[in-house]
């Protein structure tokens, strides 16, 4: 994003705080992935890719309900193979002033893809990482991942952020992986293991000494507190869940869900209407003990606006100019 992009996207994002339109929407292209985490349930081996075209419709539709951020999903979305127009579409809107992140395992990458994606806009990838060797739960580990992640070190014209699932086996090893990492120039963050649901499945006194000792992606600043009572087992901090609202997951029927994890509402996106979308700006019965980061995210933003502001602007410095 250029300067100016950024301050156009500050004043348009500001306004989500008083309308009833969306902010953030992520769009799942293909339930179709290369791996098989046995944490991970966002997953069908084989599923078709969805046809782009639809996808563009679906990307006209959020620009029309106010969406100016953007997860593009899978499964595994680069093996889509018109990612990288999914990518030209977004960017397309509001004159580039709107944010379009890519999350994947990365083991797809090449120097083509990463070009591709350059020349397409994108502003964020986020890459899972969760160990320094395979394991029994994931195989995304950096002895796994080192060849690509020097490529996107020395190719990529877009922010890397290194997401890492946190689990009782990568906390054992989290310190030892950063450290490896040292010189690595990306942002890194933490996803919490839950169950199925969205409900925290870890908590200890391990976990919350992790978290207060590494520098973090500035996005978790804003529920960080929230992020340690989950980590404590307190489920008392009140919040309110924006999912189906200012925050849409959109899944390959084209429905609204809350988030991954909850169905919701279960609106048909290519119909719905921000009178529609304000139903859902409510307290959801799923809310205590919810550890999906990216709903939490968009929630507490939105929630707090003075202290989302700034940690935007923070994000946002961090983002790396247009070329």
């Amino acid at each position: 994003m250029t300067p100016l992009q950024k301050a156009r996207f500050i004043a348009h994002a500001s306004k989500r705080l008083l309308d009833d339109k969306a902010l953030y929407a992520q769009l799942v292209i293909t339930r179709n992935c290369n791996l098989s985490c046995a944490y991970c349930n966002e997953y069908t081996s084989g599923a078709p890719h969805l046809p782009v075209e639809t996808l563009m419709r679906r990307i006209d539709k959020l620009d029309d309900l106010g969406v100016l951020i953007y997860d593009i999903l899978g499964g595994e979305p680069l093996m889509h193979p018109a990612l990288p127009d999914v990518v030209a579409h977004i960017k397309a809107k509001q004159r580039g002033a709107n944010l379009a992140t890519l999350i994947s395992n990365g083991f797809l990458l090449t120097t083509g893809i990463i070009t591709a994606l350059n020349a397409a806009g994108l502003d964020l990838m986020q890459i899972s990482v969760d160990s320094v060797h395979p394991g029994a739960q994931s195989m995304k580990s950096l002895k796994s991942l080192l060849p690509r992640l020097t490529m996107l070190a020395e190719q990529a014209q877009f922010t890397v952020k290194v997401q890492t699932v946190l689990t009782p086996e990568t906390a054992a090893e989290y310190e030892d992986f950063r450290r490896l990492m040292a010189d690595f120039p990306f942002e890194f963050s933490f996803s919490f293991l839950h169950q199925a649901g969205g409900k925290i499945a870890i908590q200890g006194s391990q976990y919350l000494e992790l978290f207060d000792q590494q520098q973090l992606w500035g996005g978790m600043q804003l529920y960080e507190e929230h992020a340690r009572a989950l980590l404590s087992g307190d489920f008392s901090k009140p919040w309110q869940c924006l999912g189906g609202s200012k925050f849409l997951y959109i899944n390959t029927n084209g429905r609204i869900q809350w988030c991954s994890q909850q169905i919701g509402a279960d609106l048909l996106l290519s119909q719905a209407t921000p009178h529609e979308l304000a139903a859902s700006h409510c307290h959801k019965p799923c809310e205590s003990g919810c550890a999906v980061g990216c709903s939490r995210l968009i929630s507490h933003a939105l929630g707090e606006p003075v202290k989302s502001i700034k940690t935007g602007l923070k994000i946002l410095t961090n983002i790396r100019p247009s070329a």
